[in-house]
């Protein structure tokens, strides 16, 4: 094989290879489901494209800084990025619509404050957000939810 062939044929493959991130990067979240103690069924966001946006799975805009402490009796939610991506790649399943990451929601509702928990290692919700992301420092930890982030959602919960 000559040198060009060879580094052709190693292109191509780094090309080839790349793909899948491309593809996942894409994503878009196009709804959130929400589920809870009080609720009988999850509550679907599909119409607030504002929410949505915030909640993009790569951007992690609906991740503030970290929270020392989340008052146990807050009412606690659990949120659902569900994604799509606009780069069809069958071969790895990644094409339609998905669920994707998995966040948990805690509300101050007397400073209308929200709080996000990113499942750790061994909790539910884990192994289906590293599938997508790694967030190493902040996986199983509490966070601040940005107020913007938080203005959009709370509206939705009861």
């Amino acid at each position: 094989m000559t040198k060009t062939r060879l580094l052709s044929a190693v292109s191509a493959l780094l090309v080839a290879g790349s793909l899948p991130l491309l593809a996942r990067g894409n994503a878009v979240t196009v709804r959130l489901d929400i589920a809870g103690p009080t609720l009988s069924h999850p509550i679907q966001v599909t119409a607030d494209q504002n929410l949505l946006d915030y909640s993009n799975v790569y951007a992690g805009r609906f991740i503030g800084l970290p929270a020392n402490r989340v008052d146990a009796d807050w009412p606690r939610y659990v949120v659902t990025l569900v994604v799509e991506s606009p780069t069809p790649l069958p071969t790895l399943a990644l094409t339609g619509i998905q669920k994707r990451y998995v966040v948990h929601y805690a509300l101050d509702r007397q400073r209308g404050e929200g709080f996000v928990y990113l499942p750790g290692r061994g909790e539910d919700g884990y192994r289906e957000n590293i599938g997508i992301m790694i967030r190493e420092d902040q996986d199983g930890r509490w966070h601040h939810a940005p107020e913007t982030w938080a203005a959009l959602l709370n509206p939705y919960l009861p």
